[in-house]
């Protein structure tokens, strides 16, 4: 009986630890990284950061899983067809600037893989936590390696604590900059804070999407353009994890 228990206990701890209940999605699926470097910054960061062992395996299994790698200028295309019902598509995506991100873009052009950089303008050629940022020259290179470059606004604020003009100056800013090396028309929303009334400024700025976090994959029927869910990638995401998060959005509960 006793041991009986205990695999019980075992099952139910397992199952709460892991979200197999989720049913399966039929979408984009969008992918969240930040840093691709496990060493320790002792701040909350490390939560967010991963080897380059472990982002290359998942990149392998992505492949080993039929996924094709695209980038956001494809969506409209997918989205008017409606071949994510029949196909698996995945956006990779990166938050901040991290210079080790560079070295993950070059895992992914070794593997057919694509992404698009989402950078805090401010911050280029900088330190961000400790953590050196892509410089210039970095996202040159991104760029000549057909990576893409989007706004990860200016000083990488949360817009929501912002007035609106702070908001407006703040996506600006980082749009005047990053001009420079790409056109940009994506944003992803600081720490993903996002609300309607920021619509209206991304649109004026000519933005063609926008993404928070969401931990869900991206179903375009229900899901505003300026609103893309992602899934974040942690430094405690295992192999059952991953696969649940590109079957259905997140791992846990």
């Amino acid at each position: 009986m006793i041991p009986f228990l205990i695999f019980l206990l075992f099952i139910l701890a397992f199952l709460a630890r892991y979200n197999f209940f989720r049913p399966t999605k039929k979408g984009i699926l969008v992918l969240l990284y930040h840093r691709i470097d496990d060493k320790e910054t002792h701040t909350p960061l490390d939560k967010f950061s991963i080897s380059l062992t472990k982002f290359e395996k998942q990149i392998l299994y992505l492949k080993k899983k039929g996924f094709e790698s695209i980038l956001p200028t494809q969506i409209d295309e997918i989205v008017k067809n409606k071949s994510y019902l029949n196909k698996r598509y995945v956006l990779i995506t990166f938050d901040d600037g991290y210079k080790d991100n560079l070295t993950a873009a070059k895992i992914l052009k070794k593997h057919g893989f694509k992404a698009i950089f989402f950078i805090a303008a401010a911050h280029i050629g900088k330190t961000l936590d400790g953590v050196e940022m892509l410089d210039e020259a970095d996202i040159k290179e991104l760029v000549n390696m057909g990576m893409v470059i989007g706004s990860h606004s200016y000083e990488h604020k949360n817009l929501l604590k912002l007035s609106r003009n702070e908001a407006y100056n703040q996506i600006k800013k980082s749009i005047d900059i990053l001009s420079k090396f790409y056109p940009v028309e994506d944003i992803a929303y600081p720490f993903g804070g996002y609300d309607c009334w920021l619509d209206e400024i991304i649109k004026g700025l000519n933005f063609r999407r926008g993404y928070i976090i969401g931990q869900r994959i991206f179903q375009p029927e229900v899901d505003s353009e300026f609103k893309i869910p992602r899934a974040i990638v942690r430094k405690d995401t295992d192999e059952i994890d991953f696969y649940l998060i590109i079957t259905r959005g997140r791992s846990k509960f």
